[in-house]
């Protein structure tokens, strides 16, 4: 509601007659009062709530209807955002996501730090290793030699291996005997792993060499896996060397062929 307002609006002149010929005039005032919002449909109103002479306007105005709904607005077209390149950044710089496309179709470039590089360890010492392992690669620490094995003694092969015999075997063929070897140790076995290096040469004779099939690895027999196929003829004057690695886990023996020489 509006507060009033006064507007001083000349009414119309009245005139009286006078005796002996005088005219009395006297003019009056118009206000603007309050202004009320009527509901929509109402008839507006004008109130006087001064006098005549001095008039006081109300009115009231109706508020026009609502409006109709606008017209839906298309659809926007789909976003999508796709990584572009990731990028390793400097220790200790930010890390930071670029968006090197659209608003709609965002393609965003990351940059993450590497860490610092850690406090170098301390200690030395030589890694020794226990007679009856067998090393398959050289190992370094600070770019020296520092693997160290104990001598080991060199077994001959006996027709039946455990646990117990040496790592290395020999056997040579001199007569007309052939000797088939296995692995068979009824103790208990379980998460034992060795390799056996088997050198296995021929002096004369027409004996051949062979992997035996009467294998056990605790109370179990192993399947006999042949990784390089059947072992080769062996010459006069050659050596075949073969490794036999029996694995209780596998509950397997893998036998590989490491090579042949004449000496």
């Amino acid at each position: 509601m509006n507060k009033p307002i006064k507007v001083n609006v000349q009414t119309p002149k009245i005139t009286l007659q006078a005796k002996a010929g005088l005219e009395i005039i006297q003019y009056g005032t118009l206000t603007v009062g309050e202004t009320t919002t009527l509901a929509a449909g109402e008839n507006a109103t004008v109130l006087n709530s001064g006098t005549i002479e001095n008039a006081v306007l109300n009115f009231g105005i109706p508020k026009g209807h609502d409006g109709t709904n606008g017209i839906d607005g298309k659809d926007g077209a789909a976003a999508t955002v796709a990584i572009g390149t990731v990028t390793t950044g400097e220790p200790g710089t930010t890390a930071s996501v670029t968006n090197v496309g659209t608003d709609t179709a965002a393609v965003l470039d990351i940059t993450i730090p590497r860490g610092d590089k850690g406090i170098d360890g301390t200690g030395a010492g030589d890694v020794v290793a226990a007679a009856d392992n067998t090393f398959t690669a050289t190992n370094t620490f600070n770019g020296g030699l520092k693997t160290k094995s104990d001598m080991q003694a060199v077994g001959v092969l006996p027709t039946v291996l455990q646990r117990g015999d040496s790592n290395i075997q020999t056997y040579t063929l001199n007569n007309s005997l052939s000797r088939s070897v296995v692995f068979r140790d009824t103790g208990d076995m379980t998460g034992y792993a060795k390799t056996f290096i088997i050198s296995v040469s021929r002096s004369g004779g027409t004996g051949t060499f062979s992997i035996g099939s009467n294998n056990g690895i605790g109370a179990n027999t192993p399947t006999v896996y042949m990784m390089d196929g059947a072992l080769p003829d062996i010459d006069d004057g050659e050596v075949l060397k073969i490794a036999m690695e029996v694995n209780e886990p596998a509950n397997a023996i893998f036998i590989y062929i490491l090579g042949k020489v004449a000496l």
